[in-house]
């Protein structure tokens, strides 16, 4: 079995692996910072499960999700990805099922730094959206997020912090309702076990709190 194809199933049995192991409680909707910058015309391959909350004006809303993400690095420090995955959604007496997510966004930098400590400066700006049933009604949520990401390298672990702006709209089970310019704030670590294969761990603080875990590949 060839090396990308090996790591790929690697990655496979890890995410069912998180899946099974309890996560402290938090749930649900992951929207968080990408992964360490990749080089022109590189590809990346990543799996998560994420759990949060979110407080949409004084709505407590939660949510867990599983997502896949493909990113593609195209010149000028501009990378592109897509998101795809499940997610459900509980708010007051809604409680939904899981179902069909969706999302992408692009990763620009501002400022790199190749030698020394590798800092990076970028900045990220997506879009996601799910639906979760509970019976005959529909909850939808559609969020976009603009997110400042400072990053710093250290042998083969890079860690980043930053704060983001997110513009939540929920709308049906009987809701209807927006949050907008709801500010938070990150920080997260990739841990690479060689120099493609890599664990990531993210969190969420203030105005969303969110965990998030994944394994991912770089090709």
């Amino acid at each position: 079995m060839e090396k990308p194809m090996r790591a790929f199933l690697t990655c496979l049995i890890a995410l069912v692996m998180l899946a099974i192991y309890p996560v402290p409680v938090a749930h649900a909707l992951s929207v968080g910072a990408p992964v360490r910058t990749l080089e022109t015309g590189g590809f990346s391959l990543s799996g998560s499960i994420g759990y949060t909350t979110l407080d949409i004006r004084d709505e407590d809303v939660t949510s867990k999700s599983f997502f896949f993400k493909g990113a593609f690095a195209g010149a000028d420090g501009i990378m592109p990805y897509l998101k795809l995955g499940f997610a459900d959604l509980k708010a007051g007496p809604f409680e939904g099922s899981l179902d069909f997510a969706f999302g992408g966004g692009v990763l620009l930098d501002l400022v790199s730094q190749e030698d020394g400590s590798g800092f990076r400066g970028s900045l990220d700006a997506q879009i996601l959206w799910s639906q979760s049933s509970d019976g005959g009604n529909n909850l939808d949520l559609f969020e976009s997020q603009l997110s400042l990401v400072g990053s710093v390298r250290t042998g083969g672990t890079n860690a980043y912090t930053g704060i983001s702006a997110s513009f939540i709209n929920l709308d049906g089970g009987g809701l209807n309702e927006d949050e907008n310019g709801q500010a938070h704030l990150f920080f997260g670590v990739d841990y690479f076990m060689d120099y493609n294969f890599y664990l990531n761990a993210e969190a969420h603080l203030f105005g969303q709190n969110m965990l998030n875990i994944g394994v991912g590949y770089q090709f």
